[in-house]
């Protein structure tokens, strides 16, 4: 297969003058040799390298020889001469390689633009937030007896043998002194664990062995050992197998400083992200005066005033600001209409019931009952005028007892 079939893209991934250096630096390293010259551009060892360090990791190592350098070289004086060619051309002006020159550049600044805003997220806001020691000893109290609850555990090791005779020479061995992991090594007829030294792993109460299943006699004995003791030897079904435990943990929680880490991973993206929201958003669009024309996004002209209405109602407990737009811009719209009184009250009541607005909510009331002051909810305007910031329980009627009723 031709190379320009291979890594036909390399002619996209470099710039266009990057096929070669137009000469060697006069401070450059002796392993900078050049190995042609198209003109007056130079193809050096390191022009290769640049080459090399493009290609796909799988398709690299049948370059790297001398012989797929050299192939690599006829490419890049093919490339070289292609390039001067178009140059002399004057194709430098046409419209394809100028729309893809745009698109190059284009990519360039969203690359760019990226690194900056990644770079700035990640030092400015994420590095800026840290958990405070009493809230990670909060999350591991409050969770210390699930989470971070753990379980009796034995750290074992093994030695198999097929037979009572082999495991005799184990025993012999182990007892005379020889370290049990370099007996598995050498004796140990398991296969996954000889090259381990029998190394088993942690193992949990009433868990299956590795390799071997349920086998509670032998858990029990594990589980009864200390450290550095040898248990058995045991028949299996696989054979014979001989022990040694090698740590142990009880029962209990894991301690604070091994799992703090972890703490800190778990609570970190909330706080991170209320910082973000909360303190870095609000303070950049202050220094930057961010300005939102809203109107333009309120509904078009050609919503109906039944949607409108249910819009604005929609939004009350969600978006309160928003709610009352979409209920101004109804009473715009449709002045006339048989529910403008309504969205005239609601207006207040947003004021008051969600966003705690008092002085904008008395203005809304009072233009609503001086607009409509026969409507059905003029009373309840001004009972609303009347009683506003005033606690609730103080409006309940009590009974004789004195308890509200």
């Amino acid at each position: 297969m031709k190379l320009s079939a291979l890594i036909p893209s390399l002619c996209l991934l470099v710039a266009v003058a990057g096929c070669g250096s137009s000469q060697t630096s006069p401070g450059a390293s002796d392993s900078t040799v050049v190995l042609a010259t198209v003109g007056d551009v130079q193809i050096t060892t390191q022009t290769i390298r640049q080459e090399l360090d493009m290609i796909p990791p799988y398709q690299r190592a049948s370059f790297e020889t001398p012989e797929g350098q050299r192939v690599l070289l006829d490419h890049l004086i093919e490339r070289e001469l292609l390039l001067q060619a178009a140059e002399d051309a004057g194709l430098e002006q046409d419209s394809t390689v100028q729309a893809q020159v745009e698109l190059a550049m284009q990519q360039v600044e969203f690359a760019r633009q990226r690194a900056l805003i990644t770079v700035y997220y990640e030092q400015l806001v994420v590095d800026q937030v840290q958990i405070p020691d009493s809230a990670v000893t909060a999350y591991y109290n409050q969770h210390v007896g699930d989470i971070y609850h753990q379980p009796a555990q034995v750290k074992a090791s093994m030695i198999l043998t097929a037979d009572q005779a082999a495991m005799d020479e184990v025993m012999s061995l182990v007892e005379s002194g020889s370290p049990f992991d370099s007996t598995a090594m050498d004796l140990s007829e398991h296969a996954p664990t000889s090259s381990l030294g029998g190394d088993l792993g942690w193992i949990t109460a009433d868990s299956p062995l590795p390799y071997l299943g349920s086998q509670p006699e032998i858990a029990a004995a594990l589980f009864a050992a200390a450290p550095d003791e040898v248990v058995g030897p045991f028949t299996t079904e696989i054979g014979m197998v001989l022990f040694k435990v090698t740590d142990r943990m009880e029962d209990g929680a894991q301690p604070l400083a091994d799992v703090r880490e972890s703490i800190v991973n778990i609570l970190k993206p909330a706080q991170v992200n209320d910082y973000f929201q909360n303190t870095v958003m609000p303070s950049l669009r202050e220094r930057y005066e961010v300005s939102v024309n809203e109107d333009a996004f309120l509904p078009g002209p050609d919503v109906p005033a039944d949607s409108l209405m249910s819009l604005a109602q929609s939004m009350m407990e969600t978006s309160p600001e928003r709610a009352v737009r979409y209920f101004q811009l109804y009473v715009e719209r449709f002045p006339d209409d048989a529910k403008a009184y309504q969205a005239m009250f609601l207006i207040g009541f947003t004021y008051s019931e969600y966003l705690r607005d008092y002085d904008n909510a008395r203005t809304a009331f009072n233009a609503m009952i001086t607009r409509y002051p026969d409507s059905e909810l003029t009373d309840d305007a001004q009972w609303m005028l009347d009683n506003m910031e005033t606690p609730i329980d103080s409006l309940i009627p009590q009974d004789s007892t004195g308890v509200n009723g």
